[in-house]
């Protein structure tokens, strides 16, 4: 039993480490590893995923509110889409052969790795020199994409929802973090509710990662704003593809 305490406290300083160094996409890693190291099912997997990726996000959110940076009425759009997309994807989950979800997320962590190396801009839409208008219905309808995949995947969707924060809402970048970071929050949020109430989720597992990963990344982020962005984008691609292999390979 200690030993398995051991592990998520382990897995809690490399999701810190991960999230401090290359950025908000660190609690990717939590699936692979529960399915590997603690044979989880793969939706318990995600469950647990998203309720630490709430733990995680929701301090950041925090700070980006205090000093104004979240706009709510222009945010709201993206927490309904992600809302009822974040519910609509819990249900697909369950329909899906679990080998086929495990699949699936290595396919998924392999593409964001690939997206990674391949990355040329720091922030996607930052020198976008057009912005789109759209109703907030439209933005809605947008989001719940997103929010399915968070059902399904266990990833929060937080760099599409910046890039809508920035084409779409016309937000500034600081504001556009903090709005979209707020979304991606309510859309884990409403996932995990969603894995809570059907009962896959191992909750010692999130509280442990969870706390773990917030000191971890303070900690860490301090040697992640001396890197340069280049260099962490490589990492973090180096990273993902890995993951992935390993979960396709275990």
């Amino acid at each position: 039993m200690y030993l398995v305490y051991l592990e998520f406290i382990i897995l809690g300083i490399i999701v810190g480490a991960l999230t401090g160094v290359l950025g908000s996409s660190g609690v990717v890693a939590v699936v692979p590893a529960l399915i590997i190291i603690n044979s989880e099912l793969p939706q318990d997997a995600i469950g647990t995923s998203l309720l630490i990726d709430v733990i995680t996000s929701i301090m950041v959110t925090f700070v980006y509110f205090r000093y104004g940076r979240v706009n709510m009425k222009k945010g709201l759009p993206m927490v309904v889409g992600a809302i009822i997309g974040s519910q609509a994807g819990v249900r697909i989950a369950f329909l899906i052969p679990p080998e086929y979800v495990k699949l699936s997320f290595a396919i998924f962590i392999m593409a964001m790795g690939v997206y990674s190396l391949l990355r040329k801009k720091d922030i996607p839409g930052t020198t976008a020199k057009k912005t789109i208008n759209l109703s907030p219905f439209y933005v809605i309808l947008i989001t719940i994409p997103i929010g399915i995949a968070t059902g399904v995947l266990g990833a929060s969707g937080g760099i599409m929802f910046l890039i809508i924060a920035i084409l779409i809402l016309k937000l500034d970048i600081k504001t556009a973090i903090g709005t979209a970071t707020f979304a991606m929050t309510i859309s884990a949020a409403s996932g995990a509710i969603g894995y809570i109430i059907v009962g896959h989720i191992v909750l010692i597992a999130a509280l442990i990662i969870g706390t773990i990963s917030i000191i971890s990344g303070f900690l860490f982020s301090r040697l992640g704003n001396k890197i340069q962005p280049a260099t962490t984008y490589k990492i973090l691609g180096v990273v993902f593809i890995s993951i992935g292999l390993v979960q396709i390979l275990a």
